[in-house]
């Protein structure tokens, strides 16, 4: 380049440099999400509302769980003279995601892009799951045979199909139910329930069986309640569950089984699935 210049103009005073930068783009996919002390300010995209929540971060002396926690009555202002409070941002970080749709013009036909290709739209995240579906099984032998225990009565076990959030809305999409509820029934798959996020189970115990007691009922409540869990988080054959009274999200072994659960599917039979209304009372048993 010194023996041989590149010029940037006809009079040939301005040469191109030895060492020049490039620019790369990739995919960023960006979701919205609810301001809590799990938030990682360096994923939130508005370099103004990220400042912001460092100020604030930085009042409470680090405190994440002091300063993102009870907005409702110590808000984020974003402008205060107008009353404009922060209780949501938009982060990036999703690296796997699908177009549910595709840009169409107002004849419906596709729109494309300098390449030929369909302009995708409506993105969503392929590697959260949205359930899991829990499904009766009979065990089989290795001919291939049912199994059966000493009192000849056929023995079962429980299988799952997790299902991610993508597979659920492109069902929904083509007009199929969400849960599969007739997955595998010609191999006799009998469908239990399903566990999303934030739904509650009552959990058997050493001297409690939930099917032998009307969960309904609110003189119960004192014996289900040490029983009553919610459903934390879920990954395949590994499943996380809160204690519904419990406010913290701390996996101290002291209280393994007590506060929380972490189970297979081998730690969720017999449990009994319910829906809980908004000041903890029971209000429907079984799959809703």
């Amino acid at each position: 380049m010194d023996k041989n210049p590149v010029y940037w103009d006809e009079n040939k005073t301005l040469k191109v440099p030895e060492k020049v930068k490039i620019v790369s783009l990739e995919a960023d996919y960006t979701i919205r999400k609810e301001i809590s002390p799990d938030l990682k300010l360096e994923k939130v995209k508005d370099k103004g509302v990220q400042d912001i929540l460092r100020r604030r971060l930085g009042e409470y002396n680090g405190n994440v769980k002091e300063a993102f926690s009870n907005l409702d009555k110590n808000p984020i202002w974003l402008n205060k003279e107008k009353g404009i409070s922060i209780k949501r941002v938009t982060i990036s970080g999703v690296s796997n995601a699908e177009a549910l749709h595709y840009k169409k013009n107002h004849l419906g036909e596709y729109l494309l892009d300098e390449k030929g290709n369909k302009i995708p739209i409506d993105f969503v995240s392929t590697g959260n799951n949205h359930h899991v579906a829990i499904y009766r099984v009979p065990i089989l032998d290795k001919k291939g045979k049912l199994v059966y225990d000493e009192n000849n009565n056929q023995k079962f076990e429980l299988q799952e199909k997790v299902v991610s959030f993508y597979e659920a809305v492109a069902r929904m999409n083509e007009g199929l139910p969400v849960i599969d509820e007739t997955y595998n029934d010609h191999l006799g798959w009998q469908f239990l329930f399903t566990m999303k996020q934030n739904e509650y189970f009552v959990f058997p115990a050493a001297n409690f069986d939930p099917s032998e007691i009307d969960l309904l009922n609110l003189a119960n409540r004192k014996v289900i309640s040490p029983n009553l869990f919610r459903v934390q988080k879920i990954a395949i054959k590994d499943y996380f569950f809160r204690h519904h009274l419990e406010t913290t999200v701390e996996d101290s072994t002291a209280l393994k089984g007590t506060t929380y659960k972490r189970l297979g599917l081998s730690g969720i039979e017999g449990v009994i699935k319910v829906r809980v209304n908004h000041i903890g009372q029971i209000i429907q048993v079984g799959e809703y």
